[in-house]
């Protein structure tokens, strides 16, 4: 199979040349990959991050697109298409393994079947295992994975297999120790059980969190999700937004929602440059209204993680 330019990447998985990532993405929007791999196991994953290292080749992880903005031109060298991998749920006495690419929605309901309760806050969110670990996703406090989280195993960039316990990663709102490393990628996790309720009991609850959170949300326009992180100690980014008049301001067909003004919707044909100028203009107005700095939940690519593969540590 070619690999870049008369590059072979020897993998049993797929790989593709310029391939689409907009559709990838919860957002619908951005360029193409220059090469897509979808690795089959662990052994094409460190094939992989071999040959990325050998060509000095850009890399980059995707999961199930949400969370995530790519830049209308495209990502340079290697993506990493992770959500068709690692998808196995093994269930012991007291905690659950599962694979980086086991979706929230998947675990919750999983769980549920099984009567464990405390993972009902999962069914909204979109994301993998792995993407929401290194973010540390939830929807509140004490619903956050990090509350469940016993340990992780992650590949390094030495083409190591490790494992760090959750205080390991310091865990906190939105954060983990992993965002500074952009290349350690977490291809499995363990999750503490620690209560049981009827299955029934369990579902009703997250029928209803879901409920609540669709009310909330512009779930049926496309959207990475939360835009911005909640400040610390002070409003919400959705209320200083929508306090600054910056509800339905548009961009192009890049628009804040009519719904949450803490979500940026495609109307159709958005570009990443108008999403990226439409935040740009959000942080700059609630700044000069209420100087507050709103940061980023969501990451640009590739913008954010264009440092080469780094063999630093994290301990």
């Amino acid at each position: 199979m070619v690999f870049g330019l008369n590059h072979s990447l020897a993998i049993r998985g797929q790989v593709y040349d310029n391939h689409p990532l907009a559709p990838l993405t919860t957002w619908k929007i951005g360029g193409s990959a220059q090469v897509l791999a979808v690795p089959r196991d662990l052994d094409d994953l460190f094939e992989i991050l071999r040959q990325a290292q050998i060509l000095e080749w850009p890399l980059f992880f995707l999961g199930r697109g949400s969370n995530l903005l790519i830049a209308d031109r495209g990502l340079p060298g290697i993506t990493l298409h992770l959500a068709p991998t690692f998808k196995e749920l093994k269930l012991k006495d007291d905690y659950l393994e599962v694979g980086a690419g086991v979706s929230l929605p998947r675990l919750a309901h999983y769980l549920a079947a099984q009567g464990v309760a405390g993972f009902e806050f999962m069914t909204g969110i979109p994301g993998t295992v792995g993407a929401a670990v290194r973010l540390n996703a939830g929807t509140g406090p004490g619903q956050e994975i990090g509350a469940h989280l016993r340990q992780v195993t992650l590949v390094t960039p030495r083409l190591q297999l490790i494992t760090l316990t959750a205080a390991e990663l310091g865990l906190s709102y939105r954060y983990s120790r992993l965002l500074h490393f952009p290349h350690w990628l977490v291809v499995a996790a363990k999750f503490n059980l620690n209560k049981t309720a009827p299955p029934v009991q369990i579902q009703a609850r997250m029928s209803e969190l879901l409920r609540q959170r669709q009310a909330k949300s512009p779930v049926n326009s496309p959207n990475c999700g939360s835009v911005f992180k909640n400040p610390p100690g002070g409003r919400p980014a959705g209320w200083l937004i929508e306090q600054a008049g910056l509800k339905g301001l548009r961009y192009g067909d890049a628009q804040v929602s009519t719904h949450h003004a803490n979500f940026i919707i495609n109307l159709g044909h958005a570009t990443a440059a108008q999403v990226k100028a439409l935040i740009a203009h959000i942080q700059e107005t609630v700044w000069k209204l209420f100087g507050v700095t709103l940061e980023r939940e969501m990451i640009i690519l590739p913008d954010d993680i264009m440092a080469p593969i780094l063999n630093s540590e994290i301990r």
